[in-house]
């Protein structure tokens, strides 16, 4: 089990002239939120034009389209397990273009690579979101670094009863110092869907995605990739499929409390399910509330429950590889609270 507060500063800048948009978003995490040292990370930075009936192209460091929302399924602070595998509110360099046409709205986009790496103790998982990364051991560097990705989505709303939509992705992999392969690929499937009814919003998506990479890695085995995000890199199931469900309610009378704007509980449950049949799903539950107080204030309470994911618990709470059976392994849990303050 295990505690937590988190703490972080964030710069935002945001520009809206004429047609003109843009956005800059960078996060600091100082040495005394408990780490050995501290980090900081590029989340946003792009430009873009409105080009009004016929879409909108942003060019920088933008989020990539895949899922149902920006943030795929999730309502939570923890996002689900799509985020713990680079397919739910990620950010890399390259282009994005956006047109509602009715009830379709379309993405395409072209990345060049994943986000630059900033400041932080690690080769390269100085970064918000996770992707597939380098790491050093000793003097020698080893990994993959994603490179020229595609994805294309697109959701319809059918009328009364749901947002239904598809998502895309395939890129390729180069490789730094894994055997004799020095090229890879990965792509994503996905299908997903919104349901709203009364003042319930209920969210699922169901992915499979894939990294093809050298069958023997310094690492072990081409069966796991390292991932990083967070100052940290560490093994992936390299293929699996991901469903993931979440439902929440915004039917909470809060006119009666002056300081409470809103508030919006939720509850979340995703699943890594691995190819390989040694290895054992992930799984992640999340039960919380976001609130909004005095119109600036924004707190997220969650409680997780995990079997396989790195930020809840502590030793023995499993992983996103294998996800070994151990005398340790157990459930773990942890209760998390989140302020942040919007000016």
């Amino acid at each position: 089990m295990a505690m937590s507060i988190l703490r972080f500063s964030v710069s935002i800048a945001d520009l809206d002239f004429h047609n003109i948009i843009g956005r800059l978003e960078y996060r600091w995490y100082p040495r005394w939120f408990g780490y050995s040292s501290g980090y900081s990370m590029i989340h946003t930075a792009w430009l873009g034009y409105n080009f009004e009936d016929v879409g909108t192209l942003k060019v920088g460091i933008v989020r990539v389209p895949f899922g149902p929302t920006a943030y795929g399924v999730s309502t939570s602070w923890f996002f689900d397990q799509h985020f713990y595998v680079g397919l739910a509110d990620d950010m890399d360099l390259g282009v994005r273009w956006n047109g509602n046409y009715g009830k379709l709205n379309l993405d395409a986009a072209y990345y060049l690579q994943s986000e630059f790496q900033t400041d932080g103790s690690s080769l390269n998982s100085s970064r918000y979101a996770y992707d597939v990364v380098k790491r050093k051991v000793e003097d020698d560097e080893h990994g993959y670094d994603e490179q020229h990705q595609f994805n294309l989505r697109a959701i319809y709303a059918v009328e009364n009863i749901a947002d239904v939509g598809v998502s895309l992705q395939y890129g390729l992999l180069k490789a730094t110092n894994v055997g004799d392969d020095e090229s890879g690929s990965h792509y994503a499937l996905s299908a997903h869907m919104k349901n709203s009814y009364a003042n319930f919003t209920l969210f699922s998506q169901f992915s499979y995605y894939a990294h093809n990479i050298a069958d023997e890695t310094p690492w072990g085995t081409g069966d796991t990739i390292l991932m990083g995000a967070y100052d940290y890199a560490s093994p992936v199931a390299s293929n699996g499929m991901i469903p993931a469900i979440s439902l929440r309610y915004n039917g909470i009378d809060t006119s009666s409390i002056s300081w409470l704007d809103s508030v919006t509980p939720y509850v979340e449950w995703s699943s890594i399910i691995k190819t390989v049949e040694e290895y054992n799903p992930s799984t992640l539950v999340t039960i919380g509330a976001s609130w909004t107080l005095y119109g600036a204030l924004y707190v997220y309470s969650d409680f997780a429950l995990s079997d396989g994911n790195p930020f809840v618990g502590n030793d023995g709470a499993g992983d996103l590889a294998a996800n070994e059976e151990t005398d340790e392994k157990k459930q773990n849990w942890r209760l998390n609270l989140n302020f942040g303050y919007y000016f």
